[in-house]
C-alpha cells in the first residue's frame, strides 16, 4: 500500500470508527480520543487485517466475499474502522470496570510539597 493509500484509508477508517463509537461518547471525548490513538499506528497491522478478512470472508449463509487484495480502499477502511471502534469500546469498558479502584491509593500528605 502506498503512503497516499494509507492516508486515504486512515481518513476513511477514522470516519467509520468515530461513527461506530459515537453512541459510547460522553462529554470527555474519550471514545474519539481512543479512536484517534489507535489510528496513529493502524498501518502496522495491515497484514493482520488482511489475514483476518481472508480467514473470515465466507459468511454464515455461504456467500464468499472477495479477497482483501481485491477490495476497494473504502471497503478496507470500513473493516479497519469497525475493528478500531471495537477496540475503543472494549477499552472504554475496561476503564469503566476499573474506575472504582483508582482511589484506593491515596497520596501521602507530604507529597503536595507545602
Amino acid at each position: 500500500m502506498t503512503p497516499a493509500e494509507i492516508n486515504e484509508v486512515r481518513h476513511l477508517a477514522a470516519g467509520y470508527a468515530i461513527e461506530r463509537a459515537a453512541p459510547f461518547e460522553d462529554v470527555t471525548g474519550l471514545a474519539s480520543a481512543l479512536v484517534r490513538r489507535y489510528l496513529l499506528t493502524f498501518e502496522e497491522s495491515l497484514d493482520d487485517y488482511a489475514a483476518s478478512w481472508d480467514a473470515s470472508r465466507e459468511d454464515p449463509d455461504g456467500c464468499t466475499w472477495p479477497e482483501w487484495a481485491a477490495l476497494a480502499l473504502d471497503a478496507q477502511a470500513r473493516y479497519i474502522g469497525l475493528e478500531i471502534a471495537q477496540c475503543a469500546v472494549a477499552m472504554l469498558d475496561r476503564i469503566e470496570s476499573s474506575e472504582g479502584d483508582i482511589h484506593d491509593v491515596m497520596p501521602e500528605a507530604w507529597e503536595i510539597g507545602l
